[in-house]
């Protein structure tokens, strides 16, 4: 049984987590692992990608992500 008071966050869980793997481009649905987390007011996914290896968190902002490696 589901508990409702855990619905909404559920539900947005599974409508924001990444689907795609940002060095490889493969799906992290199947062989990946993508876990939310809170830090202060920033909502993270902490995520590893069973294809490549990576692993590394993805910050949500609005339309796009911000990746925690900084601009090649």
């Amino acid at each position: 049984m589901v508990d409702r008071r855990f619905a909404a966050d559920a539900e947005a869980h599974r409508r924001d987590a990444p689907r795609f793997c940002p060095r490889c481009g493969g799906g992290l649905g199947g062989a990946g692992i993508v876990t939310e987390f809170w830090e202060a007011d920033d909502r993270r996914f902490y995520c590893w990608c069973g294809g490549c290896g990576w692993a590394g968190e993805v910050t949500p902002s609005g339309p796009g992500v911000v990746g925690h490696e900084p601009e090649h």
